[in-house]
């Protein structure tokens, strides 16, 4: 246990490293090392249990569900986040931010998101919250084998005479001190959020401006909004299926869209933007960081299909008009 919890102090003062660069790249090589260390902690946190649940079997009953136990000893991570907030190692806040912080890395790693205007300091963020983990995990026993090594980073939290004396008061200051270089670094978590989400805010409401200001017909914003809906919808196998089931009679593809705009319960039925806004204006003024990342998390998630939905249409009109461009030109 001394070898793991020392590693894992190894890892975080290798992002720390990582994190005073200031580079995006450094800094998502700091998120990786951060998450890893998270998932590993709750990982063993779970894995404790379990033991304590074999002993309590081999009397009576388990200590804790069994159902909860493989879960969270299993390969995903949320059930680990879940089962740690469930035993109190975590509050309902660290829980939310965690899975949230936990998917920043994922689509850093997995779908090369840069995440340029958020990184560092969702990154700080996560530091935080890995060395919260930390210093409320409390291991079964303390172990120590003589084929053990400290690193020379972890020495320089646990000191020369690690790992004898008091493990648990030596490794509580360790975590104490990781924590604070982070709380030291410089950051602005709710004004970089702030200006992503102002960011891809204003990138759809030019999107749909794009799309209402080359409209030779008279329209609204409104009827922009649900006319992209449709469109997409219509080329989907459920919007195929939809049409087919209702027996629609339209055949041209605007009468289909019309048809659908009037016979489809649509999610979003009027221009966003204003209700965006004042989402936007709530997270500004958020002072709480595991709230203000949630709500701006919340919004990421919750807009992104009508986002994509009305960018898709301003680039397929915007190659349109640039196709009857070239052919006017001759090319």
């Amino acid at each position: 246990m001394i070898q793991f919890l020392a590693d894992n102090i190894d890892q975080l003062d290798l992002a720390l490293d990582q994190l005073a660069i200031g580079d995006r790249n450094f800094d998502r090589f700091a998120l990786m090392l951060i998450d890893n260390v998270v998932e590993l902690t709750l990982h063993r946190h779970a894995q404790d249990k379990a033991s304590e649940n074999e002993l309590w079997l081999s009397i009576d009953k388990p200590k804790y569900q069994i159902k909860d136990i493989e879960l969270a000893i299993g390969k995903n991570f949320e059930p680990k986040v879940k089962f740690a907030k469930k035993l109190g190692i975590l509050s309902q806040e660290s829980c939310d931010s965690i899975l949230n912080l936990h998917n920043f890395r994922n689509t850093a790693y997995h779908q090369g998101q840069r995440h340029e205007g958020t990184l560092h300091s969702i990154t700080i963020f996560y530091f935080i919250n890995a060395c919260d983990v930390l210093l409320s995990y409390s291991p079964r026993f303390w172990s120590w084998s003589s084929s053990d090594q400290l690193s020379h980073r972890a020495r320089k939290y646990l000191g020369k005479d690690a790992p004898l004396g008091d493990h648990a008061k030596r490794f509580q200051s360790a975590f104490r001190r990781l924590r604070d270089v982070a709380l030291s670094m410089k950051e602005d978590l709710v004004g970089d959020l702030y200006a992503d989400m102002s960011k891809t805010i204003t990138h759809v409401h030019e999107a749909i401006d794009f799309l209402f200001t080359n409209r030779k017909d008279e329209t609204t914003r409104d009827r922009i909004v649900m006319e992209c809906q449709a469109w997409k919808f219509a080329s989907t196998d459920e919007g195929k299926e939809f049409i087919k089931t209702k027996r629609c009679k339209a055949e041209s593809g605007p009468a289909i869209v019309e048809w659908l705009i009037k016979n489809y319960k649509w999610p979003i039925v009027s221009d966003p933007i204003p209700s965006w806004l004042k989402r936007l204006a709530r997270l500004k003024s958020e002072k709480n960081y595991h709230l203000a990342l949630k709500r701006y998390c919340d919004f990421m998630r919750q807009t992104e299909s009508i986002r994509e939905t009305v960018i898709e249409s301003a680039i397929e009109l915007e190659n349109y008009i640039q196709m009857q461009i070239d052919i006017a030109r001759g090319k």
